[in-house]
């Protein structure tokens, strides 16, 4: 275990002596390894993941409704046989299947690793078929890729303009309480900027930021950082926005120079990772994990992203590359929990802009449609089974908003936050999720997490 001592005797070089040490009494590093370790680690599938062809039931009658609309000749079927078989105690015992990409996250959801929820959206209250075709209770702006990824990453279903993300919300109103003796960020995006880590007061880090790097070790290096410092700390006849982005790029430079350097002395892990950008980035993940004493952490919140899945058209071949990419990383990563001993205090879960239309489109593809589902990963799962409810697989049903498939959610952004939010250690549920009160707090067909 890398510790404080031998981080900092082992780190010296990296800046200038008084420098470091600076960095390293602002980041109060903890004396002790903390105890009561989370973290929570948010895959957003951009694009909008097909959840059609990502779960679906397998048994005679439902892979029939499957079948009938997405058959041989629609570009978009997968036959019967190819398809993970898992199944599923809450959905009556029915088989289901899981992509045929997805080996790895079969055999996480076979030994009680994985989960998945169903039928996951933006909602502001709970709505049926009749309500959403009479306009009531409408999400604004469905099947737009910018405004749902705004909904799902602020978790507010549409209804309130946040200008912050769940997830920085989450490190707003606890980052005190569980990280209290150190100013590292509890918040660190590996895929840019994004809603999802914007808090109001929570900083981020955002390993491997370029922007912020340039500081060596040459006489050089050490001049040009600290000019820059000295720049920063000339506030007489700035404004307040002046000084604020000063402060801001401050503890920026210093945080990355406290992680680099903490990284360059962590030893290599055993797990391989892909060498895909998301292998790369739940690497770098897995190492900050590694450094969660070293950095006085006991709760942390990741944000990583895999892109293309606006699959207008050929969708088998496209999903199919992006789903092997996103089983092999998730794989590996929770590979890597199990080589920390931290698997029961690392959950995984995915969010995307929506899920597509059941009917297919031309070319092979499908169309924006509305509900999906999505994986969850980690010890803390109550894994090896479905939750919320699986829609009917009938175009123009009781769970389509049109005739196209349309699914209506039967579980909304906020409760599938919520849970999450819940376990990580969130006290007042409400302030996170402003619609969570539109919801039936007594649900028992959510319960994908360990207490």
């Amino acid at each position: 275990m890398l510790t404080r001592r031998h981080f900092i005797q082992r780190t010296g070089a990296a800046l200038t002596g008084s420098a470091l040490l600076s960095a390293l009494s602002r980041a109060g590093y903890a004396q002790t390894p903390p105890a009561d370790y989370k973290a929570l680690v948010c895959l957003f599938l951009n694009g909008g993941n097909d959840g059609n062809n990502l779960l679906i039931p397998l048994d005679d009658e439902g892979y029939a409704q499957y079948e009938a609309v997405r058959g041989s000749n629609s570009g978009i079927n997968i036959p019967q046989k190819s398809w993970w078989p898992i199944m599923s105690a809450s959905q009556g015992g029915r088989n289901f299947g899981l992509h045929p990409s997805l080996k790895g996250l079969q055999g996480l959801y076979d030994s009680g690793r994985a989960g998945l929820l169903c039928n996951v959206g933006t909602l502001q209250q709970p709505l049926t078929r009749v309500q959403y075709r009479a306009g009531q209770g409408r999400p604004p702006n469905l099947f737009s890729h910018l405004d749902q990824v705004l909904q799902w990453q602020a978790g507010s279903g549409g209804s309130v303009a946040r200008p912050s993300g769940w997830g920085g919300r989450l490190a707003d109103a606890n980052g005190s309480r569980f990280n209290g003796e150190t100013s590292f960020p509890m918040l660190a995006s590996l895929s840019g900027v994004n809603l999802f880590t914007t808090g109001l007061a929570a900083g981020v880090i955002a390993p491997g930021s370029s922007s912020l790097r340039g500081f060596g070790t040459s006489a050089a290096s050490k001049s040009r950082y600290e000019a820059l410092r000295k720049i920063e700390s000339l506030d007489v006849g700035r404004s307040a926005l002046i000084q604020a982005k000063n402060r801001i790029t401050g503890a920026a430079i210093d945080n990355l120079s406290i992680l680099n350097s903490a990284m360059d002395s962590l030893p290599a892990l055993s797990t391989v990772f892909p060498t895909s950008s998301l292998g790369k980035q739940l690497q770098t993940v897995a190492r900050m994990i590694a450094l969660r004493d070293v950095l006085g952490l006991r709760r942390q919140i990741f944000y990583c992203s895999l892109g293309g899945f606006d699959t207008h058209a050929n969708q088998l071949s496209t999903q199919a590359s992006l789903l092997a990419t996103l089983d092999a990383a998730l794989s590996a990563f929770h590979a890597a929990t199990v080589e920390l001993d931290v698997e029961q205090a690392v959950t995984s879960f995915t969010l995307s802009d929506f899920g597509r239309t059941f009917k297919p489109s031309a070319g092979g593809g499908s169309d924006h449609g509305w509900g999906s589902h999505h994986l969850l990963v980690g010890g803390a799962v109550n894994g090896g089974d479905l939750y919320g409810r699986y829609p009917s697989l009938i175009p123009g049903g009781d769970d389509d908003a049109d005739s196209e498939g349309r699914w209506i959610p039967t579980t909304s952004v906020d409760e599938y936050g919520a849970q999450l939010a819940r376990w990580f250690g969130a006290g007042d549920l409400s302030a996170l999720f402003p619609n969570i009160g539109n919801f039936d707090a007594s649900r028992t067909d959510l319960g994908f997490m360990a207490s």
